[in-house]
């Protein structure tokens, strides 16, 4: 018998970050809908398009996606020829992953086990859907990735709320522009769709290597633009 009726209980309640993960994968067959709706989930086809153009021109061969649940997303991305590797800090989400997905390479962890990052030294990084519950880890992580990884980009899918529905998190961000500002980088392209109340999916590819801003827009730097027109 589940713990509880909402799996979203397992993880924020009340306005608090509850965690409880490992429990949540093992009461609940498909969380977060990640094998039905999220399929279709316009965020995550602008992250594949993304991806894919990092592959063909601008030779990005690895990828590393944390918090990667069943592995649905990270099949994905292996499917674009990149060789993918999940990351999630639930034993049974990754057991599970490993049956669904053979050809990925999946391991249990957490965001902040930077070996991990250190060994497998990822093209791109991606986030989706999991910055709501690891906030309390993320300018550290931030500042290790800047640090160490210069040359890696970010790939960060994020789900956003309407006015007044969000407790837990408003402090750091509420929308894409605050998304942007707490991250701190250069942009290669952002974007969401907006719904009728007030929500959002967000998206945006990032990277601190200022070389890369430019090579992604064909040798131009984005100012350059207007001098055209």
């Amino acid at each position: 018998m589940a713990k509880y009726k909402r799996y979203q209980d397992y993880v924020i309640r009340d306005g608090r970050l509850i965690g409880e993960f490992e429990q949540m994968y093992r009461d609940f067959p498909d969380p977060w809908h990640e094998s039905t709706s999220e399929e279709f989930a316009s965020d995550k086809a602008a992250g594949l398009n993304l991806l894919a153009r990092l592959k063909a021109r601008h030779g990005v061969k690895r990828v590393l996606e944390i918090g990667c649940g069943f592995g649905h997303y990270s099949a994905r991305i292996t499917a674009l020829g990149l060789a993918t590797v999940g990351l999630d800090i639930s034993a049974t989400a990754i057991e599970r992953a490993r049956s669904l997905h053979r050809s990925v390479e999946f391991l249990v962890g957490k965001l902040e086990d930077y070996h991990v990052l250190r060994n497998q030294r990822p093209d791109v990084i991606v986030m989706a859907e999991v910055t709501w519950y690891v906030l309390g880890h993320l300018r550290t992580f931030l500042d290790f990735a800047r640090r160490e990884l210069p040359n890696t980009y970010i790939l960060h899918l994020l789900n956003t709320y309407p006015p007044g529905v969000q407790e837990y998190g408003v402090e750091f961000f509420t929308d894409l522009a605050g998304i942007r500002r707490f991250f701190g980088m250069e942009y290669l392209e952002t974007g969401e769709v907006k719904f009728e109340d007030g929500g959002a999916r967000t998206w945006f590819l990032g990277t601190w290597n200022h070389a890369a801003q430019i090579a992604w827009n064909g040798g131009m730097r984005p100012s350059d633009y207007g001098e055209i027109a």
